[in-house]
């Protein structure tokens, strides 16, 4: 009686195996429109994508329990304030590095020399805001995650600042013009943003701040941020070419998008595809998995192993009902 009730188990455990394997939903993915942010979930069959209108849509849903997790790109679903609003939702990890930053600055030229001057000197600002920690802090005031870069990515930079050329670029800026003129956009986000006094405010500004701060202290010399909203991209392009406006331009730019005539600092931030989960979210061990081709192969070969190890279950019980019979 035990052995043909341990037979009958068999077809029980089986169905319920084949149902695991059948390429149903595991979680639900929140994203946001117009954010491209799809193709992360397709790669796995084990996720439902539910599409949201926008960032507080989609947060709502999240805390209610609506949808597991939401993902889409750094600089919205990581910003300080709207996370600090909702006390049970927290960023879990940025789990694709696609951004990297730079400043923008003019090449040198038959007419005009010296940025390359000014690009070693930001870098060597940019080294000594992160060995000192400002970076750090100032990240944490915008954004609800750690930052990517550490000091370590500046090392090569540490002391080295560049000595300035009599009518260079960054001898002009330091003691003629004792202002460096820096091109921005209006992102309406934590990266830069207008408020309520009609100024620039945001993490790009508050970096380039520092960055004025750090060479004006190196060179002992009295030296101001002036910043300039452009409006679009295209602008920024040609803002830069003007050298009475803009001597570098930081706006969440990355070296793919930089033509010839420009050269760049080093990164300065780093942004990416982060996943936001709640109070409400199942707990998951490794974000990237989740997020790693799986398909019917991988459901077929874990259902292989399943049936592998039922059977081996089964001549057990069998031979342990047998025995005891």
């Amino acid at each position: 009686m035990r052995g043909l009730a341990a037979v009958l188990i068999v077809p029980i455990l089986i169905s319920s195996s084949w149902v695991l394997a059948s390429g149903e939903s595991v979680y639900s993915i929140g994203t946001i429109a117009g954010e491209e942010s799809s193709h992360f979930i397709a790669q796995n069959s084990e996720l439902e994508e539910i599409e949201y209108e926008n960032v507080p849509f989609a947060m709502r849903a999240l805390r209610d329990g609506n949808v597991d997790y939401v993902i889409g790109p750094h600089h919205l679903l990581t910003d300080s304030e709207m996370i600090a609003q909702w006390s049970t939702i927290s960023v879990l990890d940025m789990f694709d590095i696609s951004d990297y930053f730079v400043a923008m600055i003019r090449s040198d030229s038959s007419q005009e020399s010296g940025n390359d001057e000014l690009r070693y000197a930001v870098n060597s600002a940019l080294a000594d805001i992160f060995q000192r920690g400002t970076a750090f802090s100032t990240h944490q005031l915008w954004f609800a995650d750690l930052p990517q870069l550490q000091s370590s990515n500046f090392e090569m930079y540490e002391d080295a600042w560049p000595t300035p050329t009599e009518g260079g670029t960054l001898h002009r800026i330091l003691y003629e013009d004792t202002d460096l003129g820096v091109c921005m956009l209006d992102q309406e986000s934590s990266m830069t943003g207008i408020d309520d006094n009609d100024e620039l405010v945001g993490f790009e500004v508050d970096m380039a701040e520092m960055i004025t701060n750090s060479i004006a202290s190196h060179y002992e010399v009295e030296l101001t941020l002036y910043s300039h909203d452009s409006g679009v991209f295209e602008n920024v392009l040609s803002d830069l070419t003007q050298s009475d406006l803009c001597d570098i331009a930081m706006a969440s730019v990355t070296a793919d998008m930089i033509p010839g005539g420009f050269i760049t600092s080093s990164p300065y931030h780093v942004g990416g595809t982060v996943i936001v989960s709640s109070s409400e979210s199942p707990e998951i061990s490794n974000v990237a998995n989740l997020f790693s081709p799986h398909g019917p192969q991988d459901a077929e070969s874990n259902f292989d192993l399943r049936i592998i190890a039922i059977f081996i279950l089964l001549i057990f019980i069998v031979n342990e009902a047998a025995r005891k019979d």
